[in-house]
């Protein structure tokens, strides 16, 4: 296993929140997106790290593991210890995994194997059905381990370095021709 990573990941979404908030890139604000159509709610607190770019166009998400709930804007240092592969409306939309650095009832946890596999069973639940009244498709493709999680942020690093200033839609068009492996039809 590599080194551990610790990121600031900035909230978007509280744990146990069903408002979807999304965070605008061009404004650096974040604002309400969306109410979940069904019963849903996040099981974890959700973010986004600002020096890395996905390949659906956004930041890179990530899931944080904590005992709270915090609020929209918050930075909270995340040790990343796995990720969640998705597509999600035919884009690669990937969920890094972490748990809050700064709370010693998770200081024991290094691998995603330190937690629950109930928890990751609850995430798989989640992301498949959260869009199902939308009737939009989303694929989790599974769960990677660290090693796997820090290559996938050091990759959008790398695209927020060469393509951040680029918008979405075109940034999209761009890699769907440059990269089809990372979008289904």
């Amino acid at each position: 296993m590599s080194a551990k990573l610790i990121l600031d990941v900035t909230i978007e979404i509280p744990k146990g929140s069903n408002v979807k908030y999304e965070y605008n890139r061009k404004t650096n604000q974040i604002s309400v997106d969306r109410i979940l159509f069904g019963p849903n709610y996040y099981p974890q607190n959700y973010g986004f790290i600002s020096e890395a770019l996905d390949w659906d166009g956004d930041e890179l998400d990530v899931l944080v593991f904590a005992d709270q709930s915090f609020q929209p804007g918050i930075i909270v240092p995340t040790k990343i210890i796995g990720a969640l592969a998705m597509i999600d409306g035919g884009e690669t939309d990937t969920k890094l995994i972490g748990v809050i650095a700064v709370d010693p009832r998770y200081k024991h946890v290094e691998t995603m194997k330190d937690l629950s596999e109930h928890e990751f069973s609850i995430i798989k639940e989640f992301f498949e059905t959260y869009k199902n009244l939308q009737k939009k498709s989303v694929s989790v493709q599974g769960f990677h381990d660290h090693d796997w999680a820090i290559a996938e942020y050091h990759e959008c690093v790398e695209l927020m370095k060469k393509y951040g200033k680029m918008d979405k839609d075109e940034f999209i068009a761009l890699m769907k021709t440059e990269h089809p492996e990372k979008y289904s039809n």
